[in-house]
């Protein structure tokens, strides 16, 4: 489908984009490091109060464009034992369930992300002297991404009738069947 190709190559250009912010703000703190501890005990006197900013807008952006491709991949964090272990039927309502809070939760962290991108047009930075919308705004446009890449991923499963119930790391699968397989033999030897 279109739209799913389209969000995929989407997502290669943030994660690419996530993956320079970090290793720009990794960068950027070795420059503050060098500076406040290497050439400090060298007795030269120097300051780039700069980097402390610039490094926590970087990772601000990060986080949120990083959360966006993970909810195309579904590869958060989340406690799977539940879900496989009551019967596959309960275990779909729960897991669309799950994705449907994940979308409302994602359309308030949109609104409110609105809200403060409006209050970064009257303030700026202290440092840096840039206009605050363009850090508040990472709320927002990460909120979209991950609301665009959820529901991507809701249409893939649907349209590709993929199982809304495996998750994609067959690691975590096999750790997932183990948990479920020690359970019901604790269960038996207590029943027992």
């Amino acid at each position: 489908m279109l739209l799913i190709k389209f969000v995929d190559k989407l997502n290669k250009v943030m994660e690419c984009l996530a993956g320079f912010a970090l290793a720009l703000m990794t960068a950027v703190v070795f420059v503050q490091v060098f500076v406040r501890f290497v050439l400090g005990e060298l007795g030269i006197q120097a300051s780039v109060p700069w980097t402390e900013e610039l490094a926590r807008y970087l990772m601000i952006w990060a986080i949120f464009i990083g959360a966006a491709v993970v909810a195309r991949r579904v590869d958060s964090l989340a406690v799977e034992i539940l879900i496989q272990v009551v019967p596959p039927s309960a275990g779909k309502i729960l897991k669309l369930t799950a994705y449907l809070f994940v979308l409302v939760f994602y359309v308030c962290i949109f609104f409110v992300g609105l809200e403060m991108a409006q209050f970064g047009f009257s303030e700026k930075a202290p440092v840096l002297k840039v206009p605050m919308v363009y850090v508040y705004s990472a709320m927002s446009i990460g909120a979209a991404l991950t609301i665009l890449n959820t529901v991507t991923s809701l249409i893939d499963i649907y349209v590709n009738k993929k199982d809304i119930l495996d998750t994609s790391d067959e690691e975590i699968n096999a750790e997932v069947e183990a948990a479920i397989e020690d359970y019901k033999k604790n269960r038996k030897e207590i029943a027992v």
